[in-house]
């Protein structure tokens, strides 16, 4: 206990620098806590989506070159396939040119048996299947853009001559997807058709289908491929696991971006407290032989200064913790890096292992200035100009 009254003694003698350093702790953590859940919500998404029993089938000559809607009669045929359906892909803006909303189009009456993880209530369903103009959308789209169940939200696409007014009847209660927008494709072919566009000149973006089990997705997948091979159509089949990682891979590899990232910024930190704590400790010489000259034993004396350091890396770790999950702890959207498929969730996990960083961030940066401090003898501490 006399040791703590002593290093909180010492922290407030300087309150200025203890402060600005442990703020420099602060914000430094507080990016490292974020990036360090990039690849965790990554793992974590592609974990759901392995257990949808979901295939995407992209034209095989270009992701987005689209495949026609009436290829899905040829899909269902096939033993193990429960349904299939076109899915028009919208790149929309809302109310200013940055907000981009991915939307996609599909077929109303195989929301429930196409999504049935998306937990969507029963009077959701009827609601989207009978209003032409229904539409639903992921928690954290909705809280984004402060949307709520009844509000009529306007959509704008292609290059703003399309403006399509929705009925919000839902919100997606489960995670996957929480960036999801969905509604009604004969509503978009409507639209489209009032402004000159026809049907054949905005194909479905990519077929998907729902598998009755997991060990019949491999087969169904060649099956799909086989049965459009050599057409005007051919089909390039995979999970949508397999189908969102791809999505992922064409913004880089982002687990090294992030490692690289997160090197430089500990790297930073270390050198800016390794000079703060090296003024700190300078400035604690005199005190240190005074300590030494009244009997008390280097190892007491070390632990002081590195308690005091531990103190402010501490926290500092603490606060950009508290920050980081208060801001993304419940989600947070990732549209600008991942589309309609990233979003980000800082864990308790990735918190502590921030924080556990901060604090042998400090602990390390302080070694070689007490080490130092514990050279030099007490008349030379008295005689050094400080």
């Amino acid at each position: 206990m006399q040791t703590l009254h002593l290093v909180l003694r010492y922290v407030i003698r300087q309150p200025r620098r203890a402060i600005l350093t442990m703020l420099t702790f602060a914000v430094a953590t507080f990016i490292f806590t974020v990036l360090a859940a990039i690849p965790g919500s990554i793992d974590m998404i592609l974990k759901k989506t392995a257990e949808t029993l979901r295939v995407y089938s992209y034209n095989a000559d270009g992701r987005y070159l689209g495949v026609p809607a009436r290829d899905c009669r040829t899909i269902e045929k096939i033993p193990g396939v429960v349904g299939c359906m076109p899915m028009v892909v919208l790149r929309a803006t809302y109310q200013q040119a940055s907000e981009i909303v991915q939307a996609f189009a599909l077929d109303a009456d195989k929301v429930a048996l196409m999504y049935p993880d998306y937990n969507l209530a029963p009077q959701v369903v009827e609601q989207f299947s009978s209003i032409r103009s229904a539409a639903v959308a992921g928690r954290l789209l909705m809280r984004k853009h402060g949307w709520k169940v009844g509000d009529v939200v306007t959509l704008r696409g292609d290059s703003n001559r399309l403006d399509i007014k929705f009925t919000m009847v839902g919100e997606i209660p489960a995670s996957n997807y929480p960036n999801f927008f969905m509604f009604r494709r004969d509503y978009l072919v409507e639209a489209e058709k009032a402004i000159g566009i026809p049907e054949e000149k905005h194909p479905a973006g990519f077929l998907v289908s729902r598998v009755d089990s997991a060990s019949h997705v491999a087969p169904v997948i060649h099956e799909i491929d086989s049965a459009f091979h050599n057409s005007d159509y051919e089909t390039a089949s995979m999970t949508e696991s397999e189908a969102v990682s791809g999505l992922m891979s064409t913004v880089g590899d982002l687990r090294g971006i992030v490692h690289a990232v997160s090197a430089v910024i500990a790297l930073t930190i270390f050198l800016i407290a390794a000079t703060s704590m090296s003024m700190m400790v300078r400035e604690r010489l005199r005190d240190v032989a005074v300590f030494r000259a009244l009997g008390f034993n280097q190892p007491y004396i070390a632990r002081m200064l590195l308690g005091e350091c531990a103190l402010i890396g501490t926290a500092g770790g603490a606060l950009g913790c508290a920050l980081a999950l208060w801001q993304f702890g419940s989600g947070s959207t990732l549209h600008s890096v991942m589309e309609s498929a990233g979003y980000l969730t800082v864990t308790y996990g990735a918190a502590l292992e921030a924080l556990l960083g901060a604090i042998a961030i400090s602990l390390l940066s302080a070694a070689i200035p007490v080490l130092g401090a514990m050279r030099v003898t007490p008349a030379d501490a008295f005689r050094k100009t400080i």
